[in-house]
């Protein structure tokens, strides 16, 4: 969804582009490492992937994550401050 992949993605994409600004909120439930999806998980590694390749291909120009999730603060520990990612989460990695 992040990728702006249609065409290898199963769902919905975003279709932004470098002076997009995108606001990412996620309530649900979370664990060190990943937060819970009503059938799936979404590990912090997968989501520093999705941010990486986000990054390299200019998909924005502020990308900001609300998380709300116990452990939240870790799904982000290796996020750079200089390139207009901002995380805002309900708990430390701990």
């Amino acid at each position: 969804m992040l990728k702006n992949d249609a065409a290898t993605a199963s769902g919905p994409v975003l279709d932004t582009c470098a002076d997009s600004k995108i606001f990412v909120n996620f309530v649900d439930h979370g664990a060190p490492g990943f937060l819970c999806f009503p059938f799936d998980y979404l590990y912090s590694d997968d989501l520093q992937s999705a941010v990486d390749y986000m990054t390299d291909n200019k998909l924005f120009k502020e990308l900001v994550f609300y998380i709300e999730a116990c452990e939240s603060g870790s799904m982000f520990p290796n996020l750079s401050s200089n390139t207009g990612v901002y995380a805002v989460t309900a708990s430390d990695a701990h």
